[in-house]
């Protein structure tokens, strides 16, 4: 196993930003909204949780500097519409696999950011036999891994299951959007679930389709019940794994060692800044300075 640590400085990028290509396609079970960008190997980037192609945009021309990078909103988010029936992760690789047909691929890199680390490895179980290399990047393949005490679970996981019915649903959906409620509502959200309130205003996550907050809560519902296993031997595929070993989300040690467990050829690279995701919104020339040497290791 490779492993690279690294103690890049943000400074400022001359570089250029690949020019972004918006499309939708229909596929079974969903009409999905996607952006590509760049030239080269395809790349197929999975979503997160609630993730919209504005806020992953500069992270898929990033990824354009080396790949044609793939980014989708998943179904139930953004302009991608929902699943006929209620969200599990089991479904996403065929929505990838359907996708990639779509797209006239054949072979892809496959990665994956937080819960789309989680969407990733079950894909890479799909359609194993497609996929040149996974990237992962501080994957959260463990409800174990969470660095969250007992009472905030406890929270967590009764919120969501409460937001999973649907008059639940509504009533959530008017106090969220009720500027009457929003400051506390927002503090309380950062509160429980450490998440800093700049990161929940940019992505505007109190402003929500209640078509999303449904799949959000059978989503963050499945996170904290779930635990990665594959029966098989490690996978032979290639496995890029960067993450930070200060993560104040999901924990270093214990998501190093599941992602030991199955690959057999991987490559590992340390990071050192102080959260799982930035305070504010990354930028392509902050993730260029920031990350270019992972991005170097690729290969």
């Amino acid at each position: 196993m490779a492993n690279f640590e690294s103690h890049s400085q943000i400074n400022g990028s001359n570089g250029h930003p690949p020019k972004a290509s918006f499309g939708d396609v229909q596929l079974p079970n969903t009409h999905l909204h996607y952006v590509t960008c760049g030239e080269g190997e395809p790349l197929i980037i999975v979503p997160a949780t609630v993730s919209l192609i504005e806020q992953w945009m500069p992270l898929a021309q990033f990824m354009g500097q080396r790949y044609k990078s793939y980014f989708f909103e998943m179904p139930g988010h953004g302009k991608s519409t929902p699943y006929p029936f209620k969200f599990n992760s089991s479904y996403v690789p065929q929505t990838v696999e359907a996708f990639a047909d779509a797209m006239g691929i054949e072979k892809f890199t496959l990665m994956g950011f937080s819960f789309g680390g989680l969407l990733a490895m079950r894909t890479l179980e799909h359609l194993e036999h497609r996929i040149n290399k996974v990237i992962l990047l501080s994957p959260l393949l463990s409800q174990e891994t969470l660095k969250y005490q007992n009472p905030k679970r406890w929270i967590i996981k009764t919120g969501m299951n409460l937001l999973k019915n649907s008059k639940a649903q509504q009533t959530a959906h008017q106090i969220m959007n009720s500027n009457y409620f929003e400051k506390p509502l927002m503090y309380a959200v950062s509160k429980i679930t450490n998440v800093e309130q700049s990161i929940l205003k940019s992505k505007n996550a109190l402003k929500i389709p209640i078509s999303t907050l449904d799949v959000f809560a059978h989503t963050v519902g499945e996170i904290f019940e779930m635990e990665y296993k594959n029966g098989g031997p490690p996978s032979e595929i290639p496995c890029f794994f960067g993450m930070s070993i200060y993560d104040d989300m999901i924990d270093f040690g214990m998501t190093e060692s599941i992602v030991k467990k199955h690959f057999k050829n991987l490559t590992m690279q340390k990071f050192f800044h102080p959260y799982h995701q930035p305070p504010e919104p990354p930028t392509f020339d902050w993730l260029v300075n920031g990350f270019d040497e992972f991005l170097s290791i690729i290969k």
